[in-house]
């Protein structure tokens, strides 16, 4: 009896340890299922699979979040809001407030002013700026290279301490991981994460001096060109579930603008009219002028640009002449005269200064049949003989001739930045500011009003009250004979 009973306590124990035994195996079954979903959830959210709707990733800079942003892991914490967690790692704080000037009306060197005065309203608004993407000589989303491509990120937020700057692509993951916690805590009965809050705005000048600066209602067809739906699904302003849209517009008057003194005033309606508590603040934006008394420095260009510059400036040895022949706004009948005056002007520089070597920066097709600028049109047989009789008479210089952007040349992923307007633009723009001498057209022959040209000038007189020796002249603009 003694025998079968411990038989018996054997086999229960066996049983005991067996039936333990399955519940651990379980339990470390069900522990790995639970870690491989959440990993497997992560991943697809972080995946590219369906990035080509939102980006067009560009081969030297990848989808990849600013260095000061990192992933939001969601949890079941009750006693954390997922979207404020989401927030403070994206914007430092529970709410993320953005301003995301998705497009500027003007080529590169208005809308590095503009992209400047926009930045000074995220600083009054208290939001984070969108650095938009950039490309062919513009400032917008529908561009598909992002903002570091043209410019100095650092040294933009250098110049704007209070400013948080955010990438096109921060924003994206902003996004999906907004829409993620969404999707994940929201059903039917129970709405905890709201659809996105935005307020689009079109801000425009109008040059009706009889009308005053006004700020109203208005409809829904800023986005003429459809940039923004790149973002959809994550934002979609189609949408009521996905986000509440506001669609204002502000007209500002010409004269509101034209002076520090009068823009002091515009600036603060404009502060007021824009304070508001939407998530994202969309603006069209066609200005034209600065929005605030305060006009911030040129936004720097990248490294890889000035470093294409400088290879630039060592090609044409000891020195050199600067030439920005703007051919758009010539009188086709007048080039003839204009060549010749230019070229009597070159030949005294020359043998007075001793400079030996020319660089020749315009709008006139280098690469293909399209002209440098989006705003030339139409090129005739009076402008490809100047350009030709020129080039019969010197040895003329150019990006192209030179080798500049050598890399970027190389792929076909570039085609269309180079062969029209686009980083061409910035890197003759900084080899005539680094020219010993720098002339420019006169009327008739060029556009005399020109942010392109002042802008090379303004840099050059800085450099001369800084004793740059170097430079022999701020600009001069040789003559024609009629």
């Amino acid at each position: 009896m003694a025998s079968q009973l411990n038989s018996l306590q054997k086999i229960m124990s066996l049983s005991q340890i067996t039936r333990n035994s399955f519940l651990l195996i379980c339990f470390f079954f069900l522990l790995w299922y639970i870690s491989s979903s959440f990993y497997f959830e992560q991943k697809e959210l972080l995946s590219d699979k369906n990035e080509e709707t939102l980006t067009e990733v560009h081969l030297t800079f990848p989808l990849t979040l600013s260095s000061n942003t990192t992933i939001t892991t969601i949890t079941d914490d009750d006693d954390r809001n997922p979207l404020e967690e989401l927030n403070k790692k994206y914007c430092g704080k529970p709410t993320c407030k953005f301003l995301f000037v998705y497009s500027l009306g003007e080529q590169e060197t208005k809308a590095n002013l503009h992209f400047r005065s926009f930045s000074q309203l995220a600083e009054k608004l208290n939001r984070i700026m969108i650095l938009t993407n950039v490309g062919s000589s513009r400032i917008g989303t529908c561009n598909k290279f992002p903002f570091d491509f043209y410019y100095n990120n650092n040294l933009l937020q250098k110049e704007f301490p209070n400013v948080l700057f955010k990438s096109e692509n921060d924003f994206i993951f902003w996004l999906k991981e907004r829409d993620q916690i969404k999707r994940k805590i929201n059903n039917n009965d129970n709405k905890v994460i709201p659809p996105l809050s935005i307020l689009h705005s079109s801000i425009k000048l109008h040059k009706n001096t009889n009308m005053k600066t006004f700020y109203d209602n208005a409809e829904t067809n800023f986005d003429k060109h459809k940039c923004i739906s790149k973002f959809e699904p994550l934002m979609n302003t189609k949408d009521p579930t996905n986000s509440r849209v506001k669609y204002t517009k502000l007209f500002i008057r010409t004269t509101d603008l034209k002076t520090e003194k009068s823009r002091v005033k515009s600036s603060e309606l404009l502060t007021k009219d824009l304070t508001i508590d939407e998530e994202i603040l969309l603006v069209n934006g066609y200005v034209i002028y600065p929005l605030f008394p305060q006009i911030m420095p040129v936004i720097p260009y990248s490294d890889h640009i000035l470093n294409e510059a400088q290879k630039i400036k060592d090609k044409l040895s000891s020195s050199y002449i600067g030439i920005h022949w703007r051919l758009e706004r010539s009188t086709p009948e007048l080039l003839p005269k204009c060549v010749q005056g230019l070229i009597k002007t070159l030949n005294k520089v020359m043998k007075e200064k001793r400079i030996k070597n020319i660089y020749l920066a315009t709008d006139y097709p280098l690469l293909s049949s399209r002209s440098q600028s989006s705003t030339f049109k139409e090129i005739t047989n009076y402008h490809h003989d100047a350009i030709r009789t020129l080039n019969e008479t010197f040895k003329i210089n150019t990006w192209v001739s030179l080798g500049g952007l050598e890399q970027l040349r190389k792929h076909n992923k570039y085609d269309k930045e180079l062969n029209g307007s686009g980083i061409q633009g910035i890197l003759d723009k900084l080899v005539c500011m680094n020219s010993n001498y720098f002339v420019s057209g006169p009327k008739g022959c060029s556009r005399v009003v020109s942010t392109f040209t002042k802008t090379i000038a303004d840099e050059r007189r800085n450099r001369i009250k800084d004793k740059d020796y170097s430079l022999l002249n701020i600009i001069d603009r040789w003559r024609i004979h009629l």
